[in-house]
């Protein structure tokens, strides 16, 4: 498996094995580069250097994200507008985040909406993407990633 391809070009297809390998090290990723950011962010300016260098890591995490659901669906043969749509929304949660990371008397009805939909849009990318079958054989964005050329 070519880790740059996976994560840096949306071109091609991938079968469910290389998407969830390519999940678990993105999640491991942002656990890990979110935590050590929350802690340098919080040591150099408090709550709001945290939210800041937490949400930048988010934000770069991304686009390795998007390259990696877009050749899924691609699979799947869906259009990428689905995938966009879900990463707009990310982008524009991790920048609510930072912006305001602390909401005084609980959190707002924008950060729930905000939340639902981010939970609602990945529960569907995740269940879609990584459990069902892509397109049998060639489609629109390539040869089936399954079919193994003949020696």
């Amino acid at each position: 498996m070519n880790l740059q391809h996976l994560f840096l070009n949306g071109d091609g297809r991938i079968g469910r094995q290389d998407f969830w390998i390519g999940m678990v090290i993105l999640i491991v990723a942002n656990i890990v580069l979110g935590f050590v950011a929350g802690l340098v962010g919080w040591a150099a300016a408090g709550i709001w250097g945290a939210a800041i260098l937490a949400g930048l890591v988010g934000l770069a995490m991304t686009l390795p994200a998007y390259f990696l659901l877009v050749k899924r669906s691609n699979d799947r043969d869906y259009p990428q507008t689905y995938v966009q749509a879900l990463m707009a929304l990310n982008i524009a949660f991790q920048i609510k985040n930072m912006v305001v990371p602390i909401e005084l008397g609980g959190p707002s009805l924008l950060s729930m909406l905000f939340s639902l939909a981010i939970a609602v849009a990945g529960l569907w990318a995740l269940v879609d993407l990584g459990f069902f079958q892509g397109t049998r054989g060639p489609n629109r964005y390539g040869p089936d990633p399954l079919s193994v050329p003949a020696s």
